[in-house]
């Protein structure tokens, strides 16, 4: 099987949902435990990878674009599947050696939920790039 790079980590995902979910980029780095300019620099290698302004920066505010914000939404679903992969790798599996159906259906259904809250990004202010 041929893997490709994607061009960012999942790293990557989580600094661009902290400067979303704070909307501040010092607070943002304090929260990834990375300094502010390591934290900006990837942001704009992601977005160069991406070919897509995510957040309108300005020396008082910081705000997502209408692309960002799906992109944000995208992000929670990757995190939130990294999460559960985590999650089910340390669980023991059944004694049959099979995979619970009840998990799966359960990750799908948590991943589902994820995906609709892409319609309900309300909370952030969306300026033009």
């Amino acid at each position: 099987m041929q893997t490709s790079s994607i061009g960012f980590s999942f790293r990557d995902l989580q600094y661009i949902l902290a400067v979303a979910e704070e909307l501040n980029f010092h607070k943002a780095a304090l929260r990834c435990n990375v300094g502010q300019s390591t934290l900006s620099i990837q942001l704009k290698k992601c977005e160069a990878y991406l070919g897509a302004t995510l957040f309108v920066r300005d020396q008082h505010s910081v705000a997502l674009t209408a692309v960002g914000v799906e992109i944000v939404a995208f992000a929670r679903v990757a995190i939130d599947a990294a999460q559960l992969i985590k999650e089910h790798a340390s669980r023991k599996q059944p004694p049959s050696g099979a995979p619970s159906r009840r998990t799966a259906a359960h990750a799908r259904a948590r991943l589902a939920r994820t995906v609709r809250d892409l319609e309900d990004q309300s909370r952030f202010v969306v300026r033009g790039a």
